[in-house]
């Protein structure tokens, strides 16, 4: 089995970025707009509701929403949510989760592949790279809209088999993450500072506060964390 891990997965909304506030904003405003151009008398989203749907597919994310209204009716609402998602990220509403761009340095330096998966849509997931710069963290970024929504196992499967890694950890916010980590044979890690409700962490071998613990994990620095190895199969 090998000794040493090669390769890191990460979620993105809620481990790599923080757009708890671009969620809120462009739900809130965007779902009102809409409300008003459609005739529609129905109560927005609550902020609660929102930041529990984060992390799901985006139909999914969308359906927690706006379960009542009709899949035609929710789509104009996703549109303009989207739009003003994109424009808010522009504006620098958002910012980086603790220790994020120097841990990523830290961690290409060691030699590891980094890859981003999310199960966001497309225009979500560009605005992002827009707006931090991601693509030149990350040797593959990958979305569930690219791909047709599947589960996020498969998307994180597509980027090891690229990699061709033999020792892989994941490192996200929810459990759809720690979910992928399981199904793909990896070590699961997770972030204390996402939208993960509590007890949803359950299934990590370890969760973080913050990214920079990462590489001195990584290199055997600190001597207080212990994380135990699951090989992978990465065809």
């Amino acid at each position: 089995m090998p000794d040493r891990i090669d390769s890191i997965v990460f979620d993105m909304d809620g481990t790599i970025v923080l757009a708890r506030d671009v969620a809120i904003q462009s739900v809130k405003r965007g779902t009102k707009e809409m409300f008003e151009e459609l005739g529609i008398d129905a109560e927005l989203p609550t902020i609660e509701r929102i930041l529990d749907s984060i992390g799901k597919p985006s139909p999914e994310y969308f359906a927690s929403l706006f379960p009542d209204l009709e899949p035609s009716v929710r789509a104009k609402i996703q549109q303009r949510i989207y739009q003003l998602e994109a424009k808010l990220l522009a504006e620098g509403v958002g910012s980086f989760a603790p220790g994020a761009p120097g841990a990523l340095v830290k961690l290409r330096r060691m030699g590891l592949k980094l890859g981003l998966a999310s199960n966001c849509g497309v225009g979500f997931l560009e605005a992002n790279i827009d707006a931090f710069g991601l693509d030149k963290y990350f040797d593959m970024i990958l979305c569930s809209g690219m791909r047709g929504y599947p589960p996020k196992a498969a998307l994180v499967k597509e980027i090891l088999a690229e990699f061709g890694s033999q020792m892989a950890m994941m490192v996200g916010d929810r459990s759809y993450d720690i979910e992928a980590a399981t199904e793909c044979k990896m070590i699961p890690v997770g972030v204390s500072y996402g939208y993960g409700a509590p007890g949803e962490l359950q299934g990590a071998e370890l969760v973080i506060d913050n990214l920079n613990q990462l590489p001195s994990l990584l290199d055997g620095s600190n001597s207080e964390t212990q994380v135990t190895s699951r090989e992978h199969n990465a065809s």
